[in-house]
Formats: structure tokens, C-alpha cells, sequence
């Protein structure tokens, strides 16, 4: 079966709050181009109008903007013109007891039907920055229908919280539209992109199985924020499948197959996120950005090991043993490996190969973690190990197993990953496809993981692009360890979502970089964006509450 869906993209040019007039008749000019490509989705950019940075609530209230009931009826009118759905970013007066006038503004998407009445109206959440100084933060996250399918609205940085499309998915929707305003920084305009165009975006689609589509402008607002454009569509595997330039304005058309978005490709499991269910400002995390640390006490050298599965303990134990080594006398204080029991249940199991780890780890007091399976009671898992000295500290069954893994005959583990205090500092322990669960690498996180060793192996999705992003939305090194295959390899990356180490596509190699904890526990994205304070208390339940 397939449920085609045609999208129009307008990537609009971005104009300053006192040309809001100009901004206005390009934007309807715009939607009527758009109109006629009968596409069934107009998406426009967030705050197309009239601006998005707006100085000051006093000088908006100066501009002499029109009001908003007149810019939603002549939306609203073009919708029910060309028969379609429109979604727009826009600037919104909504009354609120909150606020000291008794109206906020809200930084909205409103979704308009093809019957020209508003269908649907989400309001940014995740405050980025300046934003908070004149807009007030939503905290629901409904679903609306487009065109008979669940989707989720979405406004810019609330891309960077994985709850948020993470709560859409759950409710059903596997269309997320984004109204956005990437902002970007190069030399030359044509190179211009952002964290949320390069890898956060394609994480959200994959993890969740579900299309994304995304509007931006482009240009210089306000003589100092550059837009980066690449509005685009985003398939459930996380590709890219349309893009526009980064350099100039236009209209993008796709047509999507509803159909092929299959929903998160891993079950979820809600009762092992209890960790994630605490308020940001009460998490371990929060607290550990407020203890001091000594700087050049937290520095450490870390490595990932990109290598193939094998039957063979010895010949696995003499590729690792080669690997390890290299990287112990290079100064390498913890050392990751990747999942080394594949799809094979009868591959090399803990009794073979976990003494002969620890042995490796004792030789020069190194931190190391590996993944094999484990057979116990009829059943077999795959289960993580982290060894110091040669001394098991803990061993953690994967949680959550792809399709493929159940297939082969490996069974779930039933609690949730650790956090192990360690000299290189608080460790995570991600297993195999648990990284492509976002709720578990942020209970590590709010549990005080400042680092996550993820034993990754062979993933049905681009490692680096989740390993990129479960470092950047949780402000935590991730040290990821997959097979040589040019979709995994081996990743050391910063908390801001940096790739400071990599291998080289299809080699068994190592790469090893220097971390400071001090980063990670520096929570801020922006000034005042904080996604550990920030995360709405108690918005969340549906991701974490118990399963029945």
C-alpha cells in the first residue's frame, strides 16, 4: 500500500521586525507560488511572521504588526483556495493569567485545514536563548491530522529534546512537521548547516520511524543571525531525500509515502526510564553542575574500538588483544569495544572470552567494555561488561533488541543500564540497539553519567548520526564502538555533539581523544538554554510511566 502525501517547503528570506510589512506580502506572494503545486502541505518557516527576533516585547508592541486574527483569516483563506493544509510559524497573542498584561506570546505553528479553519496550534516549548526574554513556553504536545495521518507540529530547537517528537510518536504520529529557524554561522553562504540539519534531525526520524519535514529561511536578521536553509524531508531511516541550497530562497516539493513510516524501531519498554522521570532540577546532573571540579583533575584519554564479530575466541582475542595494547601504551585510560555477539547466538560467549578481557584489562590497570553474549538458564542475552584491572565492576543485559536479535534468539535483560563511578569519571553503559532509544540514554544522563560507553556493534542506522546526537541532547561524551562497516565504525564525541576521534570505514582500527569532565557537566546549549533545567517537569508522563 502506499499514502502519498506532496509537501511544499517554503524556505523564505528572513526580514527584521520594522520590515514586517514587506515580510507579510512576501510570505503571501509565497503561498500562493506553493498553491499552485496542489501540493496537500504548505510547510512555512517558524515566526515567518513578523519576525523572530523581535528585540523586546515592548518593541514588538511598537511595530504595529497586524493582528493576529487578520494574518490567520488570510492564511486560513488560501488553505480552503488551494485545498490543502497549511502549517505556519508564526508570532501569536493568546491570553494568559501568567503573563503580567494577561496575553503572552507564544513562538506557535498554526496548522490550518483544507476547510480554511485552524486545524491544530502547538507553541514552541524548548526555548532557545533569547526567546524566553519575550515568549512564553508551551507544554502540551498533541497530534493533529494531516491528510488522515497523526503528526506532530514542532517549532526549531524543540528538535534538540527528544521527549518532545518522542511524545508525538507515542500518541501515533509518524509525520513531524518543523517550523524552523536553524541557526547557522560560515564563511560562505553555500556552507552554511546546523547540528539539527547535519545529525539531530535524522536521529528524530529514525528513532522514532517517522517522516520529517522541515521549512527555514535564509539570509541575516537583525544584522547578526544567519539562517542556514536546507529545508527539507527526512525519511524514517533518517536520509535526506530532498534538500534546498543553504545560500538562497525557493520552494522545495516532495511527495512522501505515509506508508513506509513504520514507527520506533525498537519496542519501547516505559518502565526502564524511571531514572528519566525525575525533574531536571532534582536529577544527579543537576547536581553535578553545581560541584566544583578541578580541571586538570578531569582529564582523561578515551578510545573506540571498530571490530568485527567472530566465531573464534582466539582469532577475536589476538585482533583485540593488538587493538588494546596500542591503545594502553598510547595512554588510553578506558577502552570500548563493540557488541561481539552480532546476530549469532552461538556466538563467543562470556565463558570464552570475558577472562581472557579481564586479563587484557589487568595488564596495564585499563578501563575497558565490551559486549558478548551470555547463556544462562535456557536463555541467551547480550550483555555488556565493564571491566577495570581486571575485575568485573558490572555487567548490564541489553534491554531492547531489534527485531533482527529476537529473531536470532536473544532475550531482553530486565534492568535498567548503569552508572558506575570510575577514574575517568561517572560511566553509562549503552548496549547495542539500546541507543536507539533516547529515553535511556537520558536516564543515564539525569542519573550523572558523564560519560556513556555504548558497545553499539553492527546498528541498522548511521552510529555516528545517533552517537552525534544522544552526546549533544544529553551534554555527555559518548565513546561508540561499532563493526568496521562504513555505517558504524568507531566515535569519540564531545558533549556539544564534536566527533573529536574516528575510524576509517571498513578498517578493525581504533581511535582514542583526551575528554575533561568539566564539559559534561556544563549543561548549557545557549545562554539560559539549559536542557537539563529547562525540561518541563511532569510533561512527560506517557514515556515513563509504568507498563501494566
Amino acid at each position: 500500500m502506499s499514502r502519498p502525501l506532496k509537501v511544499a517547503l517554503l524556505q523564505l528570506r528572513a526580514f527584521d521586525l520594522g520590515e514586517h510589512a514587506t515580510a507579510w506580502g512576501e510570505l503571501l506572494q509565497r503561498v500562493d507560488e506553493a498553491g499552485a503545486a496542489e501540493p496537500r502541505l504548505i510547510v512555512l518557516p517558524e515566526a515567518s511572521y513578523p519576525a523572530y527576533f523581535l528585540h523586546s516585547r515592548a518593541a514588538y508592541e511598537r511595530a504595529g504588526v497586524r493582528p493576529d486574527a487578520e494574518v490567520e483569516g488570510e492564511l486560513g483563506e488560501r488553505a480552503a483556495r488551494f485545498g490543502c493544509y497549511i502549517a505556519a510559524g508564526l508570532v501569536s497573542r493568546r491570553p494568559d493569567p501568567r503573563d503580567a498584561t494577561g496575553t503572552a506570546l507564544h513562538n506557535a505553528c498554526v496548522l490550518f485545514g483544507p476547510d480554511g479553519h485552524v486545524a491544530g496550534r502547538y507553541t514552541k516549548s524548548f526555548l532557545w536563548h533569547f526567546d524566553r526574554d519575550w515568549f512564553t513556553a508551551g507544554t502540551e504536545y498533541p497530534v493533529f491530522d494531516i491528510d488522515g495521518a497523526a503528526a506532530g507540529l514542532l517549532v526549531c530547537a524543540d528538535g534538540r529534546l527528544p521527549e518532545i517528537t518522542r511524545s508525538f510518536a507515542v500518541a501515533g504520529a509518524r509525520l513531524i512537521v518543523d517550523c524552523t529557524a536553524w541557526v547557522s554561522w560560515a564563511r560562505e553562504r553555500a556552507l552554511l548547516s546546523s547540528a539539527q540539519i547535519d545529525y539531530i534531525m535524522p536521529a528524530r526520524a529514525i528513532e522514532n520511524g517517522a517522516w520529517v519535514v522541515a521549512a527555514d529561511k535564509v539570509g541575516v536578521e537583525a544584522g547578526s543571525i544567519v539562517y542556514a536553509g536546507r529545508s527539507g524531508v527526512i525519511d524514517p531511516a533518517g536520509r535526506w531525500v530532498a534538500q534546498a541550497p543553504a545560500d538562497r530562497d525557493g520552494l522545495l516539493t516532495c511527495t512522501i509515502d505515509l506508508d513506509a513510516a513504520g514507527g520506533p524501531p525498537v519496542e519501547r519498554r516505559p518502565h526502564l526510564y524511571a531514572g528519566a522521570a525525575t525533574p531536571g532540577q532534582r536529577s544527579r546532573a543537576a547536581a553535578l553542575a553545581r560541584e566544583p571540579l578541578v580541571a586538570e583533575d578531569a582529564a582523561a584519554r578515551v578510545g573506540a574500538v571498530a571490530l568485527a564479530p567472530a566465531h573464534s575466541a582466539v582469532a577475536l582475542m589476538q585482533r583485540a588483544r593488538t587493538i588494546v595494547r596500542a591503545l594502553a601504551a598510547q595512554g588510553t585510560a578506558l577502552v570500548v569495544l563493540p557488541d561481539l555477539a552480532g546476530l549469532d547466538a552461538r556466538a563467543v560467549t562470556k565463558w570464552e572470552a570475558l577472562p581472557l578481557f579481564a586479563e587484557l584489562s589487568a595488564e596495564r590497570g585499563t578501563l575497558l567494555t565490551v559486549q558478548l553474549a551470555e547463556r544462562s538458564n535456557g536463555r541467551t542475552f547480550k550483555t555488556a561488561y565493564l571491566l577495570l584491572g581486571g575485575e568485573l565492576l558490572v555487567a548490564h543485559r541489553q534491554t531492547h533488541l531489534s527485531e533482527a536479535e529476537l529473531r536470532a534468539g536473544f532475550s531482553p535483560g530486565d534492568e535498567p543500564p548503569p552508572v558506575v563511578e570510575t577514574t575517568v569519571g561517572n560511566v553509562g553503559l549503552l548496549a547495542g540497539s539500546e541507543g536507539l532509544v533516547p529515553e535511556l540514554a537520558r536516564s543515564l544522563k539525569w542519573r550523572g553519567a558523564e560519560v556513556i560507553a555504548w558497545s553499539a556493534g553492527a546498528l541498522a542506522a548511521p552510529l555516528r548520526t545517533l552517537a552525534r546526537t544522544r552526546a549533544n541532547e544529553n551534554r555527555a561524551y559518548v565513546i561508540a564502538a561499532g563493526t568496521p562497516s562504513a555505517q558504524d565504525g568507531a566515535y569519540v564525541i564531545d558533549p556539544s555533539g564534536a566527533v573529536l576521534g574516528e575510524t576509517l570505514a571498513g578498517e578493525e582500527m581504533a581511535t582514542a581523544a583526551d575528554l575533561n569532565r568539566v564539559l559534561a557537566r556544563w549543561n548549557d546549549m545557549a545562554p539560559g538554554t539549559n536542557p537539563v533545567r529547562d525540561r518541563p517537569p511532569g510533561a512527560f508522563e506517557s514515556l515513563f510511566a509504568a507498563r501494566p
